[in-house]
C-alpha cells in the first residue's frame, strides 16, 4: 500500500511539474525564428511553403547561411505570436523544428571590472598577460583551473614561443560577420 501511495504522489507531482513548465520558448527575447525543413521533403514543396509564408505573413524567409541550402534551414523575422501561429499551422508536419533563434553575446567589460596589476607587475618588463590573464571572465573558465594552468605560468612566461593556427578556410556565417581575418598564405 505504501508503494502504491508513493507512486501516486510521484505521478501527481510529475504531472503538476510538467503542467506548470513554460519551457524556453516562453522565456527570453528573440527577433527571429528558425525553420528546419525535413530532408525528405522535395525542394519544390519547400519553395512553395516558403512562398506561402512570405505571402501570408508578409515576411521573407531567408537561408540561415549559404551552407543552409542543402539542410533547408530558414530564418524568419518574428516574435512569440508568429512562433505560435507557425507551430499550429500545417507547416509543423514538414519541418523538423520551428524554434526561436536566440542570439547570445557577452557584455563589454567595464574598465573597473578588470583585475588591477600590482606594483611589481606594473614595473616588470614581462607582459602582464603572460603573468596571468587579463580576462574579466577568467574566474568562470573552469577548464583552465582543471588543467592547473597557473603552475604552468610559474614555469614559463612564454618567451620564444610562436603559436600558429593552420586552417583550410573560413565559412561566411553570421557568427563571424564582425571578425577580422588575416589574408591566408598558400603554402602548398
Amino acid at each position: 500500500m505504501k508503494k502504491f501511495l508513493l507512486a501516486c504522489l510521484f505521478i501527481f507531482g510529475l504531472g503538476f511539474a510538467l503542467f506548470n513548465f513554460k519551457g524556453l520558448a516562453s522565456q527570453g527575447e528573440y527577433q527571429s525564428i528558425v525553420l528546419d525543413f525535413r530532408e525528405d521533403i522535395p525542394a519544390a514543396q519547400i519553395q512553395e511553403q516558403v512562398a506561402a509564408i512570405a505571402q501570408k505573413y508578409n515576411l521573407e524567409p531567408r537561408l540561415n547561411s549559404e551552407f543552409s541550402a542543402t539542410d533547408n534551414i530558414y530564418i524568419l523575422k518574428g516574435d512569440k505570436q508568429l512562433l505560435k501561429a507557425l507551430k499550429k499551422s500545417g507547416l509543423s508536419k514538414q519541418t523538423e523544428f520551428i524554434e526561436p533563434n536566440y542570439v547570445y553575446g557577452l557584455p563589454e567589460p567595464h574598465p573597473n571590472n578588470l583585475p588591477a596589476l600590482s606594483s611589481e607587475e606594473n614595473n616588470s618588463t614581462v607582459s602582464p598577460s603572460l603573468k596571468g590573464p587579463n580576462d574579466p571572465y577568467y574566474n568562470k573558465q573552469w577548464n583552465l583551473h582543471n588543467i592547473n594552468i597557473e603552475s604552468a605560468w610559474d614555469e614559463t612566461q612564454g618567451s620564444g614561443v610562436t603559436v600558429a593556427v593552420i586552417d583550410s578556410g573560413v565559412s561566411n556565417v553570421p557568427d563571424l560577420r564582425n571578425t577580422k581575418f588575416v589574408k591566408g598564405y598558400d603554402f602548398v
